[in-house]
Protein backbone atom coordinates (compact mmCIF):
# COMPACT_ATOMS: atom_id res chain seq x y z
CA UNK A 1 0.00 0.00 0.00
CA UNK A 2 3.13 2.31 -0.38
CA UNK A 3 2.58 3.95 -3.20
CA UNK A 4 -1.36 4.51 -2.37
CA UNK A 5 -0.53 5.91 1.11
CA UNK A 6 1.85 8.51 -0.52
CA UNK A 7 -1.21 9.84 -2.83
CA UNK A 8 -3.48 9.96 -0.03
CA UNK A 9 -0.69 11.77 1.92
CA UNK A 10 1.07 14.08 -0.64
CA UNK A 11 -3.35 15.15 -1.36
CA UNK A 12 -3.68 16.05 2.02
CA UNK A 13 -0.84 18.37 2.16
CA UNK A 14 -3.09 20.12 -0.95
CA UNK A 15 -6.13 22.67 -0.03
CA UNK A 16 -9.63 20.75 0.49
CA UNK A 17 -12.12 21.81 -0.72
CA UNK A 18 -15.91 21.34 -1.96
CA UNK A 19 -17.00 19.83 -5.53
CA UNK A 20 -18.54 21.64 -7.73
CA UNK A 21 -19.11 19.55 -10.75
CA UNK A 22 -18.77 15.77 -11.30
CA UNK A 23 -19.45 13.88 -14.48
CA UNK A 24 -18.46 9.95 -14.99
CA UNK A 25 -18.68 9.87 -18.40
CA UNK A 26 -18.33 7.00 -20.82
CA UNK A 27 -14.56 7.03 -21.09
CA UNK A 28 -13.27 9.10 -18.80
CA UNK A 29 -14.38 11.28 -15.45
CA UNK A 30 -14.08 15.14 -14.75
CA UNK A 31 -14.06 17.03 -11.35
CA UNK A 32 -14.15 20.64 -10.58
CA UNK A 33 -14.01 23.03 -7.71
CA UNK A 34 -15.28 26.35 -6.35
CA UNK A 35 -11.60 27.84 -6.52
CA UNK A 36 -11.06 26.78 -10.17
CA UNK A 37 -9.31 23.75 -9.77
CA UNK A 38 -10.54 20.75 -12.19
CA UNK A 39 -9.29 17.63 -13.12
CA UNK A 40 -9.88 14.36 -15.71
CA UNK A 41 -9.82 10.90 -13.96
CA UNK A 42 -10.09 7.41 -15.17
CA UNK A 43 -13.04 5.20 -16.00
CA UNK A 44 -12.65 1.66 -16.05
CA UNK A 45 -13.95 -0.04 -19.43
CA UNK A 46 -17.63 -1.37 -19.06
CA UNK A 47 -17.06 -4.13 -21.02
CA UNK A 48 -14.23 -6.16 -18.39
CA UNK A 49 -17.56 -5.93 -15.70
CA UNK A 50 -20.82 -4.21 -15.51
CA UNK A 51 -21.12 -1.32 -13.99
CA UNK A 52 -23.60 -1.85 -10.99
CA UNK A 53 -24.47 1.52 -9.58
CA UNK A 54 -25.01 1.26 -5.61
CA UNK A 55 -26.72 4.05 -3.72
CA UNK A 56 -23.91 3.74 -0.68
CA UNK A 57 -21.56 4.75 -3.17
CA UNK A 58 -23.05 7.09 -5.20
CA UNK A 59 -24.71 9.19 -1.94
CA UNK A 60 -21.12 9.04 -0.06
CA UNK A 61 -19.72 10.59 -3.84
CA UNK A 62 -22.01 13.23 -3.90
CA UNK A 63 -21.28 14.42 -0.55
CA UNK A 64 -17.57 13.83 -0.26
CA UNK A 65 -14.88 16.63 0.00
CA UNK A 66 -11.44 16.54 -2.69
CA UNK A 67 -9.82 14.77 0.19
CA UNK A 68 -12.55 12.06 0.85
CA UNK A 69 -12.58 11.52 -3.10
CA UNK A 70 -8.74 10.89 -3.61
CA UNK A 71 -8.35 8.36 -0.58
CA UNK A 72 -11.04 6.43 -2.79
CA UNK A 73 -7.71 5.78 -4.84
CA UNK A 74 -7.62 2.72 -2.96
CA UNK A 75 -11.52 1.21 -3.91
CA UNK A 76 -11.53 -1.68 -6.58
CA UNK A 77 -15.40 -0.25 -7.66
CA UNK A 78 -15.22 1.50 -10.79
CA UNK A 79 -17.72 4.55 -9.74
CA UNK A 80 -15.74 5.30 -6.90
CA UNK A 81 -12.10 5.05 -8.84
CA UNK A 82 -13.74 7.35 -11.61
CA UNK A 83 -14.42 10.04 -8.61
CA UNK A 84 -10.71 9.17 -7.33
CA UNK A 85 -8.59 9.56 -9.99
CA UNK A 86 -10.33 12.95 -11.16
CA UNK A 87 -9.82 14.60 -7.47
CA UNK A 88 -5.99 13.25 -7.43
CA UNK A 89 -5.83 14.93 -10.95
CA UNK A 90 -6.87 18.22 -9.32
CA UNK A 91 -5.56 17.71 -5.86
CA UNK A 92 -1.72 17.03 -7.57
CA UNK A 93 -1.51 18.61 -11.08
CA UNK A 94 0.87 18.44 -13.49
CA UNK A 95 2.88 21.13 -14.68
CA UNK A 96 2.20 23.05 -17.73
CA UNK A 97 6.01 21.82 -19.20
CA UNK A 98 6.22 17.94 -20.50
CA UNK A 99 6.66 17.08 -24.08
CA UNK A 100 4.23 16.76 -27.00
CA UNK A 101 3.32 12.52 -27.59
CA UNK A 102 5.32 12.87 -30.76
CA UNK A 103 8.07 13.28 -28.61
CA UNK A 104 8.48 9.82 -27.54
CA UNK A 105 7.97 8.10 -31.05
CA UNK A 106 11.86 7.31 -31.68
CA UNK A 107 12.60 5.67 -28.17
CA UNK A 108 11.12 2.33 -28.98
CA UNK A 109 11.41 2.37 -32.43
CA UNK A 110 12.25 -1.54 -33.44
CA UNK A 111 11.67 -2.40 -29.40
CA UNK A 112 9.07 -5.25 -27.81
CA UNK A 113 6.72 -3.77 -25.94
CA UNK A 114 4.18 -5.08 -23.71
CA UNK A 115 0.82 -3.48 -23.29
CA UNK A 116 -1.44 -4.00 -20.85
CA UNK A 117 -4.66 -3.40 -22.05
CA UNK A 118 -6.00 -2.64 -25.79
CA UNK A 119 -6.39 1.62 -25.93
CA UNK A 120 -8.18 2.22 -29.61
CA UNK A 121 -6.43 5.35 -29.90
CA UNK A 122 -3.12 4.35 -29.17
CA UNK A 123 -2.50 1.08 -30.35
CA UNK A 124 -2.35 2.33 -34.18
CA UNK A 125 0.13 5.15 -33.26
CA UNK A 126 2.20 2.87 -31.44
CA UNK A 127 2.28 0.44 -34.85
CA UNK A 128 2.89 3.10 -36.67
CA UNK A 129 6.08 3.86 -34.74
CA UNK A 130 7.36 0.81 -35.83
CA UNK A 131 6.95 -0.60 -31.87
CA UNK A 132 6.84 -4.50 -31.58
CA UNK A 133 3.61 -4.58 -29.77
CA UNK A 134 2.34 -7.81 -27.45
CA UNK A 135 -0.80 -6.84 -26.31
CA UNK A 136 -2.41 -8.40 -23.22
CA UNK A 137 -5.70 -7.87 -23.32
CA UNK A 138 -8.85 -10.32 -22.93
CA UNK A 139 -11.19 -8.84 -25.21
CA UNK A 140 -9.78 -8.38 -28.02
CA UNK A 141 -8.38 -11.45 -30.60
CA UNK A 142 -5.49 -10.88 -33.26
CA UNK A 143 -2.28 -12.19 -33.77
CA UNK A 144 -0.58 -9.85 -31.03
CA UNK A 145 -2.93 -9.63 -28.47
CA UNK A 146 -2.49 -12.50 -25.44
CA UNK A 147 -4.39 -13.15 -21.99
CA UNK A 148 -4.10 -10.31 -19.24
CA UNK A 149 -2.84 -13.31 -17.00
CA UNK A 150 0.43 -13.54 -19.40
CA UNK A 151 1.58 -10.07 -19.01
CA UNK A 152 3.92 -10.49 -16.43
CA UNK A 153 6.00 -13.28 -18.18
CA UNK A 154 5.27 -10.89 -21.49
CA UNK A 155 6.40 -7.94 -19.55
CA UNK A 156 9.46 -9.81 -18.78
CA UNK A 157 10.88 -10.81 -22.18
CA UNK A 158 10.20 -6.68 -23.59
CA UNK A 159 12.04 -4.32 -23.62
CA UNK A 160 9.56 -1.25 -22.32
CA UNK A 161 6.10 -1.34 -21.07
CA UNK A 162 2.73 0.68 -21.83
CA UNK A 163 0.12 0.75 -18.56
CA UNK A 164 -3.39 1.92 -18.90
CA UNK A 165 -4.11 3.61 -15.75
CA UNK A 166 -6.24 0.97 -14.65
CA UNK A 167 -3.20 -0.84 -13.78
CA UNK A 168 -3.63 1.52 -10.54
CA UNK A 169 -7.27 -0.07 -9.74
CA UNK A 170 -5.87 -3.98 -10.11
CA UNK A 171 -3.00 -3.35 -8.49
CA UNK A 172 -0.82 -4.12 -11.68
CA UNK A 173 1.81 -1.81 -11.29
CA UNK A 174 2.64 -2.20 -8.06
CA UNK A 175 2.95 -5.97 -8.14
CA UNK A 176 5.10 -5.95 -11.26
CA UNK A 177 7.68 -3.24 -10.14
CA UNK A 178 10.01 -5.69 -9.68
CA UNK A 179 9.83 -6.18 -13.59
CA UNK A 180 9.43 -2.65 -14.72
CA UNK A 181 12.39 -2.05 -12.78
CA UNK A 182 14.24 -3.87 -15.35
CA UNK A 183 13.09 -2.64 -18.45
CA UNK A 184 14.31 0.24 -20.65
CA UNK A 185 11.57 2.08 -19.52
CA UNK A 186 7.86 2.07 -18.28
CA UNK A 187 4.97 4.24 -19.50
CA UNK A 188 1.99 5.16 -17.75
CA UNK A 189 -0.92 6.79 -19.33
CA UNK A 190 -3.55 8.68 -17.90
CA UNK A 191 -6.22 10.07 -17.40
CA UNK A 192 -6.16 10.07 -13.82
CA UNK A 193 -2.67 10.18 -12.39
CA UNK A 194 -1.62 12.70 -9.41
CA UNK A 195 1.88 14.26 -10.16
CA UNK A 196 3.85 12.33 -7.98
CA UNK A 197 7.15 11.47 -10.11
CA UNK A 198 9.60 10.26 -7.35
CA UNK A 199 6.44 7.84 -6.38
CA UNK A 200 6.14 6.43 -10.21
CA UNK A 201 9.77 6.58 -10.18
CA UNK A 202 10.38 4.03 -7.34
CA UNK A 203 7.79 1.38 -9.35
CA UNK A 204 9.89 1.35 -12.05
CA UNK A 205 7.66 4.06 -14.17
CA UNK A 206 9.87 6.73 -16.58
CA UNK A 207 7.01 8.46 -18.31
CA UNK A 208 3.56 9.83 -17.37
CA UNK A 209 1.32 10.47 -20.48
CA UNK A 210 -1.79 12.95 -19.77
CA UNK A 211 -4.24 15.19 -21.27
CA UNK A 212 -3.56 18.77 -20.89
CA UNK A 213 -5.79 21.89 -21.43
CA UNK A 214 -4.28 23.57 -25.08
CA UNK A 215 -4.54 26.97 -23.39
CA UNK A 216 -5.80 28.47 -20.17
CA UNK A 217 -8.37 30.01 -21.97
CA UNK A 218 -11.24 31.31 -19.34
CA UNK A 219 -14.20 28.77 -19.42
CA UNK A 220 -11.65 26.29 -21.25
CA UNK A 221 -12.51 23.50 -18.65
CA UNK A 222 -16.78 23.91 -18.94
CA UNK A 223 -15.78 23.16 -22.46
CA UNK A 224 -14.05 19.66 -21.78
CA UNK A 225 -16.07 18.83 -19.05
CA UNK A 226 -18.85 18.85 -21.44
CA UNK A 227 -17.20 17.04 -23.86
CA UNK A 228 -16.59 14.02 -21.21
CA UNK A 229 -20.67 14.78 -20.15
CA UNK A 230 -21.56 13.89 -23.59
CA UNK A 231 -19.26 10.26 -23.69
CA UNK A 232 -16.44 11.79 -25.51
CA UNK A 233 -13.28 10.14 -25.61
CA UNK A 234 -10.03 12.67 -24.08
CA UNK A 235 -8.13 11.32 -26.85
CA UNK A 236 -10.24 12.60 -29.28
CA UNK A 237 -10.96 15.74 -27.49
CA UNK A 238 -10.18 19.29 -29.15
CA UNK A 239 -9.42 21.12 -26.47
CA UNK A 240 -6.76 18.74 -24.89
CA UNK A 241 -3.40 17.61 -26.12
CA UNK A 242 -1.70 14.60 -24.37
CA UNK A 243 2.23 15.59 -22.99
CA UNK A 244 4.79 13.12 -21.75
CA UNK A 245 6.69 13.96 -18.37
CA UNK A 246 9.55 12.37 -17.39
CA UNK A 247 9.31 10.82 -13.71
CA UNK A 248 13.58 11.08 -13.38
CA UNK A 249 13.14 14.91 -15.16
CA UNK A 250 15.28 14.24 -18.06
CA UNK A 251 14.02 13.76 -21.89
Amino acid sequence: MGFYEDVINAARNERDAAVKNLVLGWHSSFLSTPDGRWGIGCVPNSRKEAHLSRESHTSSIMNASLFQLAELIVSPFPQEFAAATAACAALLPFPHEGFPLDAILPCARGDKVAALGYEREVVPMMRDWGWKLAIFDDLHCSPDCFPVSEFPEGAKGADWVWLTPEALRDRWLPSTADILKTKKGCFLQGPGLPYLAKSFAALGVTHLVTPAAKSCINGQSKNIRSYIAAGGDPWLCPELEWRVHFTNKQM
